[in-house]
């Protein structure tokens, strides 16, 4: 029997995958409490009594949005014991379609810019690439170590594919209908591993 605790967290999932499929359809000014409640067929008091407002659902489907990322990408990687092949996997992995269509572009970007305006949703947007930035980092300092990559700040490596990875996902999400972004994605992915290997050690 799920424990009160349990429960409330089942319920605040089911509540902010229904405002992410509310979001998708209509953006953040059509997403409504009201309209997030028909579309589960409940009364809107259930869903403020877990969520106060939109500001508290948008800070928490950030961290949902990470924890989308994680269940899907995270268990096959930790499953590959051989180093150089899981950081090939988890390159391989962040430029490729399933990550890129795992989210919503129109959900993460309507959430995205409000983090310029919202010191709460910026530090929910921080949690999450923090989250990804220590995993980049926590690989690359073991690959270091065993003189599979190049010895330097796993910080900044770390920086960089982000960058790469957030760059090319805005610039696919404007231009994905005028370039081949398979060609684009390989040649990223290439480079990435490159410049990480460069000056391996023997």
């Amino acid at each position: 029997m799920a424990r009160p605790r349990d429960k409330a967290e089942i319920r605040k999932k089911e509540i902010l995958e229904n405002f992410y499929a509310v979001l998708a359809e209509e953006g953040l000014e059509g997403a409504s409490m009201a309209k997030i409640a028909a579309r589960m067929g409940i009364h809107p008091s259930l869903i403020i009594h877990y969520f106060s407002n939109k500001e508290e659902m948008i800070v928490a489907l950030v961290d949902h949005m990470l924890a989308m990322y994680e269940e899907a990408f995270l268990p096959r990687l930790q499953e590959i014991d051989d180093p150089g092949l899981r950081l090939e996997a988890a390159i391989d992995a962040i430029f490729g379609m399933d990550w890129a269509r795992l989210v919503d572009g129109g959900v993460f970007y309507a959430c995205y810019s409000l983090s310029y305006r919202n010191d709460r949703v910026r530090n929910s947007f921080q949690r999450m690439y923090s989250r990804l930035r220590g995993l980049l980092v926590e690989g690359l300092d073991g690959l270091m170590e065993e003189g599979i990559v190049v010895k330097a700040d796993p910080e900044k490596l770390a920086d960089l594919i982000i960058s790469l990875l957030e760059g090319y996902d805005f610039y696919r999400g404007i231009m994905e209908d005028t370039i081949e972004f398979d060609e684009l994605a390989q040649f990223l992915k290439e480079n990435a591993l490159a410049i990480v290997r460069a000056n391996r050690q023997t």
